[in-house]
């Protein structure tokens, strides 16, 4: 039995050093697993502010090119309100003229302003004076709609020539 006794020991032996060198790996392979993880979720981070920084900067780019755009259809009504109050007479004129300044003065307001100043801006004004929002609204759309007609119906007119090369007005059918 002293014969096999040694063998024991150096087996129990060479397992506790097997095992010692295991737990040594296995600590080794967790520790540059959390280091990869890390240096991840790191990039991750980074890549995710960049991506974020990029869409907040292309939001901002197209509200500001919607702002610009707002501005022009502004200038562009206000200026057909006094061409439309120019051709009136009396209270018409008198109406469209007061539409004409105060849509100039939202164009005005509209510059070098950001799109979210003015939704709250809208907002907080909707909010503070209901009825007057409504009528604005109401006469704003009505604007709209006959700056778009007299817009679609100065677009249908053509000009051609008759018979003996003076220009004639043909006015296109709307279907």
């Amino acid at each position: 039995m002293t014969n096999t006794q040694p063998s024991m020991n150096d087996l129990k032996e060479k397992l506790t050093l097997t095992a010692d060198k295991a737990k040594e790996m296995a600590t080794s392979a967790l520790d540059t697993a959390s280091d990869a993880g890390r240096t991840v979720t790191a990039e991750v981070k980074t890549h995710a502010a960049d991506t974020l920084d990029a869409v907040r900067d292309a939001a901002g780019e197209k509200a500001g090119a919607v702002r610009d755009t707002l501005v022009d259809a502004a200038d562009r009504l206000a200026d057909r309100l006094v061409t439309e109050g120019d051709g009136s007479t009396g209270l018409s004129a008198q109406v469209l003229n007061g539409l004409a300044g105060g849509v100039a003065t939202v164009s005005d307001s509209l510059r070098g302003r950001t799109l979210g100043d003015l939704l709250a801006d809208a907002q907080g004004y909707a909010r503070r004076h209901p009825g007057t929002f409504a009528v604005g609204a109401a006469i704003a759309g009505f604007a709209l709609a006959r700056f778009i007609g007299s817009s679609t119906q100065r677009e249908a007119t053509r000009y051609t020539a008759d018979t003996q090369g003076q220009p004639t007005v043909v006015k296109a059918q709307r279907g």
